[in-house]
């Protein structure tokens, strides 16, 4: 059996100074033994395997209307497409402190060395803001893809892009590499940066991630996988409007679909009648059938 665990913390988990620091985690679930806690931020992780990782994280601020972020980070270097950004901070009805959370995703591969490699959860303040804390996080890591186990799959794939990109209305977002590549039919080229070619007769998970900057006040962003350009409505997402149209925010979606007989196009495609500027966009897809 593949090994899976899930970390979390409610309350109290972790101070975050204006660097940046890891999140403090405690054990939920351990399953196996290829992923274990060390200390309160450490998630060690066994080598030249493959790994999905979820995570949601709460963030207070000492004021409201701030911005906080979260990264997964793998031997002390980012893993592109982890990144997630927070709505700005609110009040909520009862509470006496603004509150604001993320949620975020990846898939990836552990090197042979270090043996083990360590995952951290990251968080940042709001720029140049004190004050900031973990209020809620937990974390989910499964292993796809273990050597003389039954995998979950062995076909999978981690897709990223940032850097700010207006997309038109109707238009899909270009997305720069993949990160990661297993198995087959699952398929990504520079070339056509806006596509993601999958097999015939399967059956995927492809969950997403985004960040945007409407520059436009009130604006709600609206963003939807597509199979062959026809849209996969299951996966609609949407990014509240924010007053100050130069913020940044962000949604995630995902998706369980069949392809087709023929060549399969998958695409993350901007769905306001506004053209959107996009600052990231991280896509994971695995095949289950």
């Amino acid at each position: 059996m593949a090994s899976s665990a899930n970390f979390g913390c409610s309350g109290g988990c972790g101070s975050i100074p204006t660097n940046g620091a890891p999140a403090l985690l405690t054990t939920i679930v351990q399953n196996g033994t290829s992923i274990t806690l060390q200390g309160l931020s450490n998630i060690l992780l066994a080598p030249n395997k493959t790994y999905f990782c979820e995570y949601n994280a709460e963030f207070s601020t000492p004021t409201v209307g701030r911005v906080a972020s979260a990264e997964l980070r793998l031997n002390g270097v980012l893993i592109p497409g982890s990144q997630t950004l927070s709505f700005p901070t609110a009040m909520p009805l009862g509470q006496n402190t603004p509150t604001a959370s993320v949620s975020g995703g990846v898939l990836f591969n552990t090197p042979a060395s270090p043996n083990p490699s360590v995952l951290q959860l990251v968080g940042f303040p709001p720029l140049g803001v004190s004050g900031a804390n973990f209020s809620g996080v937990n974390v989910r890591i499964s292993e796809v893809n273990a050597v003389n186990t039954a995998p979950v799959t062995a076909n999978n794939a981690a897709i990223y892009g940032y850097g700010y990109v207006n997309v038109p209305y109707n238009s899909p977002v270009p997305f720069l590499e993949a990160e990661v590549i297993n198995g087959t039919g699952i398929s990504f080229s520079q070339a056509t940066p806006t596509v993601i070619s999958l097999a015939p007769n399967a059956t995927y998970f492809a969950s997403y991630n985004f960040i945007e900057c409407p520059l436009i006040a009130n604006l709600p962003v609206r963003v939807l996988l597509t199979l062959n350009d026809a849209p996969l409505y299951q996966s609609l997402s949407v990014a509240p409007p924010l007053t100050d149209g130069e913020s940044r925010s962000g949604g995630a979606g995902s998706a369980v679909f069949n392809t087709g007989p023929d060549t399969n196009e998958l695409k993350l495609v901007n769905t306001n009648l506004e053209e959107i500027k996009f600052v990231a966009a991280n896509v994971n897809i695995m095949q289950i059938g």
